[in-house]
């Protein structure tokens, strides 16, 4: 028999106030205050106490799992291979009575799905649940609590706890690319960890068709891969595969809900069925990311016996109440020029194309209902007409979310300055190549918000879900040579990034979704993290190491620094003549005195010395114009022609962030040679010119029409922008300065 999650029957979901009262009814079953200081666990439990001085339950000898229920098997065989993993014990889950020295899953039925009370002390452990939630969740309480090295000793903790909320998940965009199906199931590990209950798996777009559809075989065939040779790239799923992921998922408490794109973002199968399209045109399988204005036609009958063919399958394969439908970036040219579509319009008597969406939203939504489904799409769907029933995933205008859930509609937060993971976590030199049309979403970010829309009436906050982080894979396409897996070297590249983009932010957002607000303190997650970090590194996970917490002090006139590690084990090293620091440099102990002419540098350096994070410096490079806008980038002696124009690109992604006016301005500020500008170009995704000005300045001691100024009328979320400037010193190439830009 499949576990299945049992916290997401949304249908039937509990009110917020009930989810609130169950907690409260967890907390008086043991009529105790909590006190989360020494408790080292993330997310951070609803109600905790540590009795001081009570001993702890000794892990020494073989210590037996009991499970005296037969629904809690699943999570104590789970805990019994975990705790092999971690102690190199003999664990061994049985069925059984409660006994002392054992760790004891057991039934308590007045507890929720996800709820579950831990209790340690001298005799033993229990986890109390009602469901394979609850039991799964007291287990992966019980696995952090459980000493990494020396003497194994669980502390005595009496615990009761459940989720503040009943959607807790990620989204991994395997379309635009593919990630194999052991580095999805390692994901699925990661989300367990942090008690995350919903993956979300992007698995269509136009750069890829990722889910075997057996009625269609041309989605995998055509539209799984993309390139040509070396560059080629792609993958699917099989319906085999599908129903191991979504099983080993079920047993981790984690519901998998696919999204299969309608109308838009749908190119890779109007590459496999261009009779699908409102063009009938026979297109390539893109190898750049940008926003086709490919679309289904939704005006002939094909596309809708080919979407319930899909869907058919689709469902068949997830358990999940929940189809998503994407229903973003629709752009509407095709089908403004469209006799079908045109015809619909006007036998529905709708005003437009967007009210089409709408209708063919409705459409897609009671087509799914005989398959015991129910549809959720990007926010978009709201403002073109969708059914009471649709849920919404909210991602850039927080007023939606108030106003969907008072409409009814159950609501999921995804915003884009929290929850979008592909976005860097700094603007620190070493980053990796990362979304910047947002700015970046640190770990303070991730933590420091709520899902909960202010001043939201009590009768609608029922609907509000919970959250979900979005992991983006789109820069692959960006930067395929910095990102992309090479042929025959496996696939650790691709997936080191993900695993970097993810964590720890994914902890942050787990500690979001399940602690009750008020216990939520982002210093206290902090420090909770310090234990984290090592457990990331036993499992093997290519986490972002922290950079070190630097304090400076004034005494007497000098500066004294010191620093707290943030990792657990770990060290921080420094140097002062502004060289890069190294494992081997000295360590930063106590404070130090840093002189006016020193140039800090520090490093967090994991407890194996292996790994270590960006660098923290104290004279970071300015921008010596802030008047003239941000610094897209930089010239340097030797970079441009001598003499006769040579192209240099400066990225301008992430400035340039909206339609509008733009001015870009070149500024000298070195060199024996004034530089000489023939004119710049805006290039989208590295192959479109959407704007140019072309005409000839020059910077140096002097300037003179050395700023250019463009207007972007067609922005794309997520697209990049380059400058290709034609720059040349006049005698020579001894020139240095600044690019910078801004919005008008």
């Amino acid at each position: 028999m499949r576990h299945h999650p049992d916290s997401l029957a949304l249908p039937s979901l509990p009110s917020r106030l009930a989810r609130l009262g169950a907690l409260a009814a967890l907390a008086a079953g043991f009529g105790f205050h909590a006190n989360a200081a020494e408790l080292t666990v993330v997310p951070l439990p609803a109600q905790i106490a540590a009795p001081e001085g009570a001993p702890g339950f000794p892990l020494g000898g073989a210590v037996p799992i009991v499970y005296t229920d037969p629904a809690a098997k699943s999570a104590a065989e789970l805990f019994a291979a975990s705790m092999r993993e971690a102690t190199q014990g003999k664990f061994v889950a049985t069925a059984g009575a409660a006994r002392p020295g054992a760790i004891v899953f057991e039934r308590a039925a007045d507890l929720p799905r996800e709820g579950y009370r831990l209790t340690v002390d001298a005799k033993g452990a229990r986890i109390a649940a009602s469901a394979n939630g609850g039991w799964f969740y007291g287990a992966q309480t019980l696995l952090q609590l459980t000493p990494r090295a020396g003497a194994k000793t669980i502390p005595a903790v009496n615990i009761s706890d459940a989720p503040a909320y009943p959607w807790r998940g990620v989204m991994l965009d395997v379309s635009r690319y593919f990630f194999s199906k052991k580095y999805v199931l390692r994901y699925l590990d990661m989300m367990a960890m942090h008690k995350l209950n919903v993956f979300h798996w992007h698995l269509v777009d136009d750069c890829g068709w990722r889910i075997e559809i057996k009625r269609y075989p041309k989605l995998t065939e055509i539209g799984a891969f993309r390139g040509q040779g070396d560059a080629r790239h792609g993958g699917f799923y099989t319906q085999s595969d599908i129903r191991e992921i979504v099983a080993y998922a079920a047993a981790r408490n984690i519901e998998v809900i696919p999204e299969i794109e309608v109308p838009a973002h749908t190119l890779s199968a109007l590459c496999a069925y261009p009779e699908l399209g409102c063009t009938k045109k026979q297109f390539e399988m893109p190898v750049k990311h940008s926003i086709s204005p490919e679309i289904y036609c939704v005006g002939k009958p094909k596309t809708w016996e080919f979407l319930d063919g899909v869907f058919t399958e689709v469902a068949a394969l997830f358990p999940s109440p929940w189809i998503h439908i994407g229903g973003d970036e629709a752009r509407y040219s095709r089908w403004k020029k469209c006799p079908d579509c045109q015809s619909v319009i006007k036998e529905q008597k709708l005003k437009g194309e967007h009210e089409l969406q709408g209708w063919a939203t409705r459409r897609l939504s009671a087509m799914l209902k005989p398959k015991g489904k129910r549809i959720v799409g990007w926010s978009e769907v709201l403002g073109c007409g969708a059914g009471p029933d649709t849920g919404l995933m909210v991602w850039h205008q927080p007023n939606d979310a108030k106003k969907g859930a008072i409409a009814g509609h159950p609501i999921v937060l995804s915003y884009t300055g929290n929850t979008y993971f592909d976005a860097p976590e700094s603007k620190l030199p070493g980053e990796p190549p990362a979304a910047t049309w947002i700015p970046p979403v640190t770990l303070q970010r991730a933590y420091e918000w709520d899902p909960m829309p202010a001043n939201l009436p009590e009768a609608a906050r029922k609907n509000i879900l919970g959250p979900n982080a979005c992991l983006w894979s789109d820069q692959f396409l960006h930067t395929p040579d910095k990102l992309a897996d090479r042929p025959g070297e496996g696939t650790a590249r691709s997936e080191a990034y993900a695993d970097y983009l993810t964590l720890p932010r994914i902890a942050a957002l787990a500690e979001v979704g399940w602690t009750p607000k008020p216990s939520r303190n982002f210093a206290g997650f902090r420090e909770r993290m310090a234990t984290l970090y090592p457990r990331y590194a036993d499992k093997g996970y290519l986490f972002r190491v922290p950079t070190p917490e630097i304090t400076e002090e004034k005494r007497g006139g000098e500066t004294f620094v010191s620093a707290r590690c943030p990792v657990e084990g770990g060290s921080v090293r420094y140097t002062l003549d502004g060289s890069e620091p190294t494992a081997d440099s000295p360590k930063l102990e106590g404070s130090i005195k840093v002189g006016e002419k020193d140039n800090l540098r520090a490093i967090t350096v994991l407890p194996d010395g292996k790994r270590t994070s960006l660098v923290y410096a104290s004279k970071q490079t300015q921008n010596p114009f802030p008047e003239l806008g941000a610094v897209a980038g930089r010239w340097k002696p030797g970079q441009p022609g001598a003499g006769t124009p040579k192209p240099m690109t400066f990225d301008a992604t992430g400035l340039i962030n909206a339609n509008g006016d733009y001015e870009i301005t070149f500024r000298y500020t070195g060199g024996a040679q004034r530089l000489e500008i023939d004119g710049i170009k805006i290039l989208r995704n590295d192959s479109e010119v959407v704007a140019a000005d072309e005409h000839h300045g020059f910077t140096g001691s002097q300037h003179k029409d050395n700023v250019y100024k463009v207007k972007i009328k067609d922005y794309q979320t997520g697209a990049s922008f380059k400058i290709v400037a034609q720059v040349y010193g006049d005698e020579g190439s001894n020139t240095e300065g600044v690019v910078l830009i801004k919005r008008k």
